[in-house]
């Protein structure tokens, strides 16, 4: 039998057969192009576009739409459609809104037989649709992010071949088209990220820097915003009379839009103060801009204020910003003061209250605190409230105005226990300086969370060794201290006491000597409010086994203290010295 070289029998079958296959092959082989097209990173239209191409080039279609899902809104927007705009549609409108209902394949082989189908798109294109193929697309976690509609087969409709090809196609669509909707949220999240820092970089540098210097007075400010930005501003601006205006405002809410509120209201104070205005024409102007300027929901609580440090005299306006705390050191009580009017940008101002007037006495203080100190709660929903606000001045009010700062914060943080912070802080301070030669010896005791604490202030004398003696005495005998800390305290608390008397006579303010208890150790603190730099941790120890006619004099105390206490610290800033040292009880 002649052998003939074509295909015959099974052979020619198989060789029918593997032309469908092949073609198969071919097309799994450039879906295969497009998953690796789209694993690498592209932006999110040409990532589309590449999706409908494939898709028309597949299934033999004249064209294709990536339809967008937003769940937020239960809308689908139009997207990689060539030649078509843009659009937004209901989520549950004509074949592709029952696409993402069912999220199942919809094969429609003649379109305007269906009542599902939408026909508004034709009539504004101008374009017939006979056929369609709807797919969702699904994403991870089973996350619906779109839909896939690719319409008129060139020869004839869809087929269960289309099908399967088109829902391959789909697959790896929905994974790219969730990762590149990822990318676009982290990349607008990070631009924003980047906006609110430059915001808050703004905000806190119309912030001052250092308080200006008023003689005889301490001024100190801080705001620690809940958020990246905050509603509320503080400020201090010198006036040509030698006072200084006081400003603290809180602007309703937060973010951006309240910090432009609060920033705006600083600089209308800075410039009414350029122009000469009083501080009655500051605060009327600045309100009925504000009345202007703000929605009619919005408002400023504020503070406006003006300090005359010659007479003594802090007059003031407060717009719905309260309580206000005046503290007296003549007898340790603290005044609370109301508002004295409506806040600002709440009503246009026809006429203006008198300003309120408060003496401030030697060691004086007067505090504005915001909300966000007062209403500050704890994990059990209690708050702060003014009688804490009002014992940590109570026991802290001698100390520099910026460590007093720094005391409420931490009184803050205790109180909360790792509660949240839900509202801005700001606080700002005014104290005027105690008389310089008073000895006062008033001690302000407390217990508190964390056990005893006293505070002393005392005159720069080495006749006040006495008071500081019997404060030091009184304050142990609370604290249940042995004879070995006693001496060590006491010792120690004399050595560096009347090295501030000696070294520094001429500087200004009492010497303040704080003993406080926390668990089962001693903390005591002596602070000169007025002094060089003399950093008695650095100071070299005594050479004790030199013979005493080549010692030098001097030097012994400092050896001997050093060894007494468990540890000692020395701080200084703003011509403060304040050294720290610590005691453990039944330590020897």
């Amino acid at each position: 039998m002649q052998q003939g070289y074509g295909p015959t029998g099974d052979d020619a079958t198989m060789t029918a057969r593997a032309k469908p296959n092949d073609l198969k092959a071919e097309k799994l082989s450039r879906i295969l192009d497009v998953t690796r097209g789209l694993a690498r990173p592209v932006e999110l239209e040409s990532m589309l576009y590449q999706v409908v191409d494939a898709a028309k080039e597949l299934l033999d279609a004249e064209g294709g739409t990536v339809w967008q899902y937003h769940a937020a809104d239960r809308e689908l927007e139009m997207r990689a459609a060539r030649g078509l705009d843009a659009i937004r549609i209901p989520a549950d409108r004509g074949i592709v809104g029952e696409c993402v209902r069912t999220r199942a394949l919809i094969n429609v082989p003649d379109c305007y037989a269906d009542t599902r189908f939408d026909r508004n798109v034709d009539r504004r294109t101008g374009y017939h649709t006979r056929c369609m193929l709807t797919l969702p697309l699904v994403g991870h976690d089973d996350l619906l992010v779109g839909v896939l509609q690719v319409v008129n087969r060139k020869q004839g409709v869809f087929d269960a071949d289309d099908e399967m090809m088109a829902s391959a196609l789909a697959a790896q669509c929905a994974v790219a088209l969730q990762r590149a909707q990822l990318t676009e949220r982290l990349v607008r999240s990070e631009t924003l990220r980047q906006e609110i820092a430059v915001a808050r970089e703004i905000q806190v540098g119309t912030l001052p820097k250092t308080p200006p210097d008023v003689v005889g007075y301490d001024l100190a400010g801080l705001f620690k915003p809940a958020d990246d930005t905050g509603g509320d501003t503080y400020d201090f601006v010198p006036t040509l009379d030698g006072g200084v205006m006081v400003l603290m405002g809180d602007a309703t809410g937060h973010g951006i839009g309240p910090a432009l509120s609060a920033t705006q209201v600083r600089a209308m104070l800075r410039l009414a103060q350029r122009m000469g205005a009083g501080l009655d024409d500051t605060y009327r102007h600045i309100n009925d801009q504000l009345v202007v300027d703000l929605p009619e929901d919005r408002f400023v609580t504020a503070f406006l204020g003006h300090l005359d440090p010659s007479r003594h005299v802090l007059r003031y306006h407060s717009g719905g910003q309260g309580p206000l705390l005046h503290f007296r050191a003549a007898d340790l009580a603290c005044d609370i003061q109301p508002p004295t009017t409506f806040p600002l940008g709440a009503m246009a101002l026809a006429a203006l209250k008198p300003p309120k007037e408060v003496g401030l006495a030697p060691g004086d203080l007067f505090a504005l605190i915001s909300d966000g100190v007062y209403e500050y709660h704890d994990n059990e929903g209690r708050m702060f409230g003014e009688q804490a606000v009002i014992d940590v001045l109570r026991r802290y009010h001698g100390w520099p105005m910026a460590d007093l700062l720094g005391r409420l914060l931490e009184a803050l943080k205790r109180f909360g226990q790792g509660a949240p912070q839900l509202d801005d802080i700001t606080m700002v301070l005014i104290r005027r300086h105690a008389d310089a030669n008073a000895t006062t010896g008033r001690i302000a005791e407390e217990e508190a969370a964390t056990g005893t604490a006293a505070q002393g202030a005392f005159a720069r004398s080495f006749d006040a060794l006495e008071e500081v003696f019997a404060f030091i005495r009184k304050t142990l005998d609370a604290c249940d201290a042995g004879e070995a800390e006693r001496y060590a305290i006491e010792f120690t608390a004399e050595e560096l006491f009347t090295n501030m008397v000696k070294y520094n006579a001429a500087g200004g303010g009492p010497i303040v000597l704080e003993i406080e208890r926390s668990g089962a150790e001693l903390v005591c603190r002596l602070t000169d409010p007025d002094s060089d730099r003399f950093d008695v941790t650095r100071a070299p120890d005594a050479d004790i086994h030199m013979p005493t006619d080549r010692r030098r004099p001097g030097g012994l105390g400092l050896h001997l203290i050093r060894r007494l206490v468990d540890s000692i610290d020395y701080d200084y800033s703003e011509r403060r010295s304040r050294v720290t040292f610590r005691k453990t009880l039944g330590s020897a």
